[in-house]
């Protein structure tokens, strides 16, 4: 018997009469139980703050505090709810029993004890007490498991949509760059097609300005306007292949109002109705030593953050492009610059404006006063180091419902314009010569033709690289120069200059193309071409190049 229960287990026996309790140890001390006896019920809770036993034996007849109170008590108790109570009586009234069961007791011993039902009835709730627990310890094993499992998942899932997230957003930057590589193809094409299509144009008007015209005649003037016109269309054709390049690119000298001009019709689409957009913009500033690209990025930030400011309550961006000059005295006022001529950059908003100390921070990288996800802060941070790179600044001044103004001022540089003298005062140089000019657009052909012959030259033009190349073959000798478009189908530029330096290495070839770059020059003078120029090519600036090629020993 000693075997069926655990030993060291602990009961307590609640009962006024002390004959009960003598009895009771007389036949539970044999088997191991340490007993805790109480004389009365609030005797019983005093003992039950220190220990809990495995079962209470509870007598239902008691002074102050009867034996359904003491369960009431007990079962009202976190503590001790799931302690097995027994009640002990010589009551054998249904009624009795089934208000102790009703009131969470587990069973009854009657009075006088009978050593093998107290025995049997222990053993009997003791082992369902100890199955008990072990399931509530599994209960509570499997609680804290699902709770963790929980927890883990939800994890996980917080990770996965984080991923999913990064996904999306990684799959948009991707179209992006997809988008752009396709917009940068594509704005190559273009600007082939369009380069030659300007040469046409430059090229025919200046050979039309070379012929003489009556004093009174408005040809002249129209022909300068035309020339004009192309060569701000030049420009502009060179900048939105800058912008589509992903390479570092060189600062080369550069005008500012065409980019102004390029990044103000993209904001005419883009921006609110409620903005009205104002701008002054001299016609001649000078020339900046610039990276275009960056330029442009340093304009696109400004504007953005400014139309950003109004796009809720609407307002006017003025825009503001001339050229002033910094004495000794008067470059005292700018941080960091120099006396000299400089390009003025004025962008004003008619927005909420900012306090001193937002203005203090304005330049400070991921600084924002925008709500999260509508920008970084990098945006002004990016145009000061732009700026400031190019040997320039930006000032700013602002005050609250008073808007804000952004000028950015870079140092000019002195340098040359590229456009020809139109009005024809000159002669064209003349020179000698048989020339093979190649390019697959008919009237280059033809113009460099009609333009090479005046002034002295023999031309043989194609438009076939291919047919070229064996003219060439079959009379290498007879040619002094060949000159060459670089994008042409089936056998293009720099290819056909290779094959024709593998029949005769001296002969001088001249590549003519509409996107020039350090890689392609450093490629072509790889290969042996002697000069490669950009089109569209102003007449004299060819007629220039071919004598000074020639002229070489």
């Amino acid at each position: 018997m000693k075997n069926a229960m655990v030993s060291e287990s602990t009961i307590m026996i609640i009962d006024d009469e002390p004959e009960h309790i003598e009895r009771l140890k007389e036949i539970l001390d044999q088997f191991g139980f340490d007993l805790q006896v109480a004389l009365n019920g609030p005797q019983a809770f005093e003992l039950l703050d220190n220990t809990l036993p495995d079962i209470i034996l509870l007598d239902v007849l008691m002074p102050e505090m009867d034996g359904f109170e003491v369960c009431r008590r007990l079962k009202a108790d976190k503590r001790t709810r799931s302690i097995p109570v027994i009640f002990m009586t010589a009551l054998t009234e249904t009624v009795n029993k089934v208000t102790g069961l009703e009131l969470g007791g587990a069973d009854y011993i009657t009075k006088p004890f009978q050593k093998e039902e107290v025995l049997a009835r222990l053993k009997t709730h003791f082992v369902m007490h100890q199955l008990q627990l072990q399931l509530d310890r599994t209960r509570q094993t499997l609680d804290d498991e699902v709770s963790l499992r929980t927890r883990e998942l939800t994890n996980s899932n917080e990770r996965l949509k984080e991923e999913l997230a990064e996904h999306k957003r990684m799959e948009k930057i991707l179209k992006q760059a997809q988008k752009m590589e396709a917009i940068s193809t594509l704005s190559s094409g273009i600007a082939r097609d369009f380069n030659n299509i300007l040469s046409i144009i430059i090229g025919y008007c200046d050979l039309a300005a070379t012929e003489k015209h009556p004093k009174e005649s408005t040809i002249g003037t129209c022909l300068e306007k035309i020339n004009t016109a192309a060569f701000r269309a030049r420009e502009l054709v060179q900048h939105l292949l800058t912008f589509c390049r992903q390479t570092e690119q060189e600062k080369t000298p550069i005008k500012i109002t065409p980019i102004l001009e390029y990044v103000l019709n993209y904001f005419k689409t883009g921006f609110p109705s409620a903005i009205d957009i104002k701008k002054n913009i001299q016609k001649e500033t000078g020339t900046v030593l610039a990276d275009p690209n960056q330029i442009h990025q340093l304009i696109l930030n400004l504007c953005q953050n400014a139309g950003q400011f109004m796009t809720k309550t609407g307002g006017t961006l003025n825009i503001s492009l001339k050229q002033l000059f910094l004495d000794s005295e008067r470059v005292s006022e700018y941080p960091n610059l120099v006396s000299g001529h400089y390009v003025s950059i004025l962008i004003q908003d008619t927005g909420p404006g900012m306090n001193p100390e937002i203005v203090e921070r304005i330049f400070d990288p991921y600084f924002t006063t925008k709500e999260p996800g509508e920008g970084t802060g990098l945006g002004l941070a990016v145009a000061q180091g732009i700026a400031v790179s190019h040997g320039g600044t930006i000032l700013v001044d602002s005050q609250p419902g008073k808007g804000s103004s952004f000028e950015v001022l870079l140092p000019c540089r002195q340098t040359e314009s590229s456009k020809t003298d139109i009005k024809g005062d000159s002669p064209l140089p003349r020179g000698s010569g048989n020339v093979l000019f190649v390019d697959d657009e008919d009237a280059l052909v033809s113009f460099g033709t009609i333009v090479l012959e005046k002034v002295g030259y023999k031309v043989a033009g194609y438009t076939s690289s291919i047919e070229a190349l064996e003219v060439f073959r079959k009379t290498p000798q007879k040619f002094d120069l060949v000159i060459t478009d670089h994008i042409m189908p089936r056998l293009q530029g720099m290819e056909l200059a290779k094959k024709i330096l593998e029949i005769r290495g001296n002969i001088p070839v001249l590549l003519c193309t509409g996107t020039k770059s350090d890689k392609l020059v450093e490629l072509a003078k790889a290969t042996g071409i002697i000069e490669v120029i950009q089109k569209p090519i102003p007449m004299k600036t060819l007629i220039k190049a071919i004598n000074t090629i020639l002229a070489k020993p």
